[in-house]
């Protein structure tokens, strides 16, 4: 199940290139009593990519633990695309897929860590750095 919002204002947006060189100032640390997975560099994050992350999560501790991950991501950029072989020139393409551009220092998941164990939350969070673009650490 691919995330994307419901409704835009606009159908279509310009690609804000310049997001991907700052750095983040209003999500920085995990909320209290939770360990989470942080960005160390700027990327773009796909929809594709925030869902296999969350299944990759959930599969490695619903075995252990029946408690939810809380995402702090939601893509909202949506990329467009013409297709191959079509001539220059006659408006903008299709949306092919959403994004959401992340800057540096921005916290991506969160899970409660007085349930769960370090040991876990530290196997499952390193999961999770193979399925993302970028440069992650972890903050217990």
């Amino acid at each position: 199940m691919q995330l994307f919002p419901v409704k835009t204002k606009y159908k279509k947006y310009h690609r804000r290139r310049r997001q991907l060189f700052q750095i983040e100032n209003n999500y920085n640390y995990p909320l209290k009593n939770n360990a989470a997975i942080k960005a160390v560099s700027s990327f773009r994050l796909l929809s594709s990519q925030i869902e296999a992350s969350r299944k990759v999560i959930t599969k490695y501790i619903r075995k252990r633990f029946k408690n939810k991950l809380r995402f702090c991501v939601f893509p909202d950029l949506p990329i467009t695309k013409k297709a191959s072989g079509v001539r220059m020139g006659k408006g903008k393409g299709n949306t092919d897929y959403w994004c959401l551009p992340i800057k540096q220092g921005r916290v991506l998941f969160e899970i409660n860590k007085t349930i769960i164990p370090r040991a876990i939350i530290f196997k499952a969070f390193s999961l999770i750095k193979y399925k993302l673009p970028g440069l992650t650490k972890i903050v217990l």
